[in-house]
């Protein structure tokens, strides 16, 4: 865990280097102005939500405001994740990205006024976390059948590259191919990509860069208003993508 008055040492420092008050940030990070102080005097520690939207109001990088790292300003390239929260109760709310909406998703990536104009929700289903970072895509194709094109994804946010693996579904916002919705195989340390792989067998797996990848999102969960196909298909095309992964 991060030391909360380190942070709140280098809060303030960055706060106080742009000449803003504590209403002025929070202001502009939509946080309250109590848990600004709170988190100044280093008696509670911001979530990564409220972490991710003080880097970016205040342009620096999340090392320098947790770990009191160099002050280098963000990068547009930088991975930066605005997230909606509700003034009220401080809470994440959940953005939906329709296929409509993808092919603005790359070049919005960092900007919170594109990400806030998005809808966005909460869920208050016991199933569904409060404790991570969630966001909804729907995806479009039959590549990953059962699952229809025009299905809803629900997706938890991935804070590094290395956590992806293990044949798991996966969002992947990509630098040249928009969003990809693909199973995935983890190859850093052998061939040093990622290996995508389809639910459905008539499309071919194939090599992925890791320097490829802005964004991805572990899938949870999803909604359709079409029902899934028969579980005879669903096992064969389970087989095929065990074979497929093997070869």
């Amino acid at each position: 865990m991060a030391d909360p008055s380190r942070i709140g040492s280098q809060l303030r420092h960055f706060r106080k280097e742009r000449g803003w008050t504590q209403t002025e940030l929070a202001e502009r990070t939509g946080l309250k102005r109590t848990a600004l102080g709170a988190y100044e005097e280093g008696r509670a520690e911001p979530r990564l939500a409220a972490l991710v939207r003080l880097a970016h109001v205040l342009d620096v990088s999340l090392d320098a405001l947790v770990l009191g790292g160099t002050n280098k300003r963000m990068e547009q390239d930088v991975r930066v994740l605005p997230i909606p929260v509700d003034r009220t109760t401080e809470q994440e709310r959940i953005s939906a990205v329709s296929v409509k909406a993808a092919a603005g998703y790359a070049a919005g990536l960092g900007d919170p006024e594109w990400i806030a104009a998005l809808p966005h929700f909460a869920l208050p289903l016991p199933e569904v976390p409060t404790d991570r970072t969630l966001r909804f895509f729907q995806i479009e194709g039959d590549s990953m059948l059962p699952l229809p094109s025009g299905t809803w994804v629900l997706a938890e946010f991935v804070e590094g590259l290395g956590q992806l693996g293990g044949g798991r579904p996966y969002i992947l916002s990509t630098r040249e191919d928009g969003l990809l919705f693909k199973r995935v195989e983890n190859r850093l340390d052998r061939e040093g990509d990622f290996m995508l792989v389809s639910n459905n067998p008539a499309f071919d797996s194939y090599p992925y860069p890791p320097e490829g990848i802005r964004e991805a999102w572990r899938a949870i969960g999803w909604f359709s208003t079409d029902w899934p196909r028969t579980s005879a298909e669903i096992a064969s095309t389970l087989a095929a993508i065990k074979q497929s992964i093997r070869g």
